[in-house]
């Protein structure tokens, strides 16, 4: 007896032994079948999407910053020139003219006091001529009623953006958190109660007027290519009541996808007349929750299929402030769009900021914003890439740079965020693919992303959130390496550029970008 429970318990070793070896084999990765720690595999014959930019938002610092300043100089430098960090994509607001009532005056958000700079909008409709005995759409579509001067601030800052020497600005995105004042059911720029919808249907046409006119000055006025407009923004959330800060406008999935239909026949008539291949677009979902009860992004692109535009569309827009560091998030939102619409879709994500009180300027908030960029690209998919506010001020935590708004030469200071984003804009160009590339068996906190140039060399951003630095191995078949980095003491700083090498450390919190040659 005994003898048997021992021949027993021998075999159920034995089965465990080899069931242990069969899944050890299994899970080896042939990338990697030596198991090395944190080595770098890339396929470049895996491709996922083409690029399309990184940008950031001129909402609401642009109109403080003086024309003609020492500090729209350097601003304008150091957000889109190779000199700073290289935005390619540069968002217009457009104001449903806050400032004209200073809706938000010393409105408290939060732990922080927002200043009426910062929220207020301004609108080049001329709200003193309005004309009751006219309709609404009359009124917005006279061209008597607009001074664009009112915003000449924002708008003049954009021209120096896109036309200084040595100018990344690829893309012009003009875009609207609410319609104005004067077309809204509340008569403010949000609604009187939370999730109330604010824009009645029979200003639909209105509101594409106001639209079209900030449209054909920036085309025809100003002579500067205009990508996209974005009429609405994050219209599943409440824009209403006592409590919010900023301008916003809550539309249901019905009454958005009817306002489209009417703003894509202007849209159409406008490329029509004018030569243009100006895109609308759609829809700055505030999020892609598709399993949250008030993420309802499914719903908005359902209501949007039943017109005849729909087929016209390529590209959602989309913000991350949901779940910024959510996996599941992404990839639900992911499978559902493919599981829908199969490939119609390009995802590009246009807004995030770190949505904290106080300044940080260090590498907690950077470390952070790269893991929300490793994401989207690698777990949503998104080919463009935006920040929101690129300017802020005092302890304001918005911005990649901080400046003293509304002065002449006020000194621009980066943030470490700054840099992060760089780290990434300054060397993934508009046409770069995304290829196979990770780091496997890596360390805890250590990932990258991976993209090929049409040159054939290769971009890797490997981020580093541990506090030891790391050795990465590299793999054969490439012939030069540079490496530039960002951590706590140096910004965008080169730390090899030479011969390639198969292994290489990247230093503790840290980001770090490859630029690898064959």
């Amino acid at each position: 007896m005994e003898k048997n429970k021992l021949v027993f318990v021998l075999c159920i070793v034995l089965v465990a032994a080899i069931s242990l070896g069969v899944l050890v084999s299994c899970t080896t990765n042939p990338a990697n079948p030596d198991g090395i720690k944190n080595y770098l595999v890339l396929d470049e014959n895996v491709q996922y999407q083409s690029m399309t930019g990184f940008g950031a938002s001129a909402a609401w610092w642009a109109q403080t910053v003086p024309q003609g300043s020492q500090s729209a100089a350097d601003l304008a430098t150091s957000l889109y020139t190779d000199e700073g960090i290289g935005l390619t994509i540069y968002r217009y607001n457009i104001g449903g003219g806050s400032w004209d009532y200073n809706a938000y005056e010393d409105h408290a958000a939060g732990d922080f006091v927002v200043y009426p700079e910062m929220r207020n909008t301004q609108s080049a409709f001329i709200a003193e001529n309005y004309d009751k005995s006219r309709s609404a759409a009359d009124n917005f579509a006279d061209d008597a009623n607009y001074d664009f001067s009112k915003d000449a601030n924002a708008l003049e800052f954009m021209r120096l953006c896109a036309e200084q020497e040595g100018s990344t600005v690829e893309r012009i995105i003009l875009f609207a958190n609410s319609p104005h004042y004067l077309l809204t059911t509340s008569g403010k720029t949000n609604g009187d109660y939370a999730y109330q919808s604010n824009l009645p249907k029979e200003n639909y046409q209105a509101y594409c007027e106001y639209l079209m006119k900030y449209l054909d000055y920036v085309v025809n006025g100003m002579g500067l290519t205009v990508d996209s407009v974005s009429a609405i923004n994050e219209p599943q959330h409440s824009w209403g009541g006592e409590d919010s800060p900023q301008e916003g406008c809550h539309y249901e999935p019905e009454e958005l996808a009817a306002f489209y239909d009417v703003f894509y026949g202007y849209l159409k008539d406008f490329n029509e007349k004018n030569g243009t291949d100006v895109k609308m677009d759609v829809f700055e979902s505030g999020n892609y929750d598709v399993y949250k009860s008030k993420g309802r992004v499914m719903e908005y692109v359902y209501a949007m299929s039943k017109y005849d535009y729909f087929d016209e569309i390529d590209t959602l827009s989309v913000h991350s402030y949901g779940s910024p560091t959510s996996v599941e998030a992404r990839e639900s939102f992911v499978y559902m769009l493919d599981n829908l619409y199969g490939d119609k879709f390009n995802i590009e994500m246009s807004e995030i900021c770190y949505m904290e009180a106080g300044l940080d300027t260090g590498m907690e908030s950077a470390l952070w914003l790269s893991e929300v960029m490793h994401k989207d690209f690698v777990n949503l998919g998104a080919s463009a890439w935006g920040w929101w506010m690129a300017t802020s001020c005092d302890d304001y935590n918005d911005g990649l740079v901080t400046w003293a708004w509304k002065s002449e030469n006020g000194e621009v200071e980066p943030t470490k965020r700054y840099y992060i984003l760089g780290q990434y804009s300054l060397f993934v160009d508009s046409g770069d693919v995304r290829i196979e590339g990770y780091i496997d068996n890596a360390d805890k906190g250590v990932f990258a992303v991976a993209f090929r140039k049409a040159d054939g060399s290769i971009i890797v951003v490997i981020t580093n959130t541990g506090s030891k630095k790391v050795q990465i191995n590299l793999p054969d078949g490439y012939t030069s390496l540079k490496a530039v980095q960002t951590d706590a003491d140096s910004s965008l700083e080169t730390v090899y550029d030479g011969e390639y090498k198969t292994a290489f450390s990247v230093g503790a919190e840290s980001v770090t970008t490859l630029v690898i040659s064959r």
